[in-house]
């Protein structure tokens, strides 16, 4: 591992346990990374935070880093960690910092602010899942100066997150605790079955003119982004280990082929096979690769009547339609 990999802590009271977590993070960031020959070379800092909002933006500012306003945070999920990106001058990657919060090594913590390794599984397989991130990006073929607009945002970025996530589990995958996959499996079905909920009563909202067009959208996307998110983690596993998903989910089989948006996810399923073999041959190099997720990630939105469409004049945003 290259020696100028800095791992700094944030907001901790308690000096010994700071300076525990930040070794044992380094130690298995090194161990990952000779045992599964990981390309992390432009992985510069592990930034671990107290307050994780608060470390993301100014690692942001630091980096120049345009993030989103949110990081996941809903009833299903919440973020934990995230990995920002700076750009060198020709708009190529310089580096990243890996930005992680406390609740990272929410196993390992112990109420009295001791750390117990004996439970350190998850918290392994959470940086292998990060590592996996920074991996992808440093082999990646697929140009990195390309622009996004809000058309983009809607459709097309949902499918990028996506194959990350579900790569990043994929790989990974063998240092998943059992535990952590179920706990996974068990989060999409929450997902699947409360988010479409809150959609459309957000749609419903607007309907009745009690919610404006720009902030129904702006909430019906975040909930879009987390269902093509939370499917494409949990089918990482899935894929990975081959799961007899009758047999061991069979709620979850049954709310995947009985959904209205059963049609949409198994399109994005097929996508994110699609991409995983083009990606183990070398092969996934252009943005066209990506048509499928972001033709998925439509017919998502089409599925609650929502249809968007580009302006014709360039940087004019979108047309947002509701049937």
């Amino acid at each position: 591992m290259e020696n100028d990999l800095n791992v700094s802590i944030q907001g901790f009271s308690n000096k010994e346990l700071a300076n525990t977590i930040g070794k044992t993070t380094l130690n298995i960031i090194d161990a990952l990374y000779k045992k599964y020959n990981l390309d992390i070379s432009k992985l510069k800092k592990v930034l671990i935070s107290s307050d994780y909002s608060s470390a993301l933006t100014q690692v942001s500012d630091d980096y120049n880093h345009c993030i989103s306003s949110t990081y996941t945070n809903s009833a299903q999920a919440v973020g934990i960690a995230q990995l920002l990106t700076k750009l060198a001058s020709k708009e190529q990657i310089a580096e990243y910092t890996l930005v992680l919060s406390a609740n990272f090594f929410f196993d390992i913590i112990l109420p009295d602010e001791t750390v117990n390794l004996k439970n350190l599984s998850p918290v392994i397989h959470r940086l292998h899942h990060e590592l996996i991130h920074v991996h992808e990006r440093n082999v990646s073929s697929l140009d990195q100066k390309k622009t996004v607009d809000d058309y983009d945002d809607a459709l097309f970025m949902p499918g990028i997150r996506a194959w990350s996530e579900y790569l990043a589990n994929y790989e990974s995958s063998e240092t998943a605790p059992d535990e952590s996959v179920k706990e996974t499996l068990n989060t999409l079905e929450a997902t699947l079955t409360e988010v479409p909920s809150e959609i459309e009563d957000l749609i419903f909202k607007y309907k009745i003119q009690t919610l404006a067009l720009g902030d129904m959208y702006f909430e019906v996307k975040k909930r879009i982004k987390l269902i093509t998110n939370m499917y494409a983690y949990a089918h990482g596993y899935i894929h990975a280990w081959d799961i007899d998903m009758d047999k061991h989910f069979p709620k979850l089989t049954q709310l995947l082929s009985s959904s209205k948006l059963a049609k949409p996810l198994s399109n994005l399923d097929a996508a994110l096979i699609y991409l995983k073999t083009k990606y183990d041959c070398n092969e996934l190099v252009s943005w066209e690769d990506f048509d499928s997720t972001t033709l998925a990630t439509n017919e998502l939105y089409a599925a609650f009547g929502i249809r968007i469409e580009r302006n014709k004049e360039p940087d004019t945003g979108i047309y947002i339609h509701v049937d």
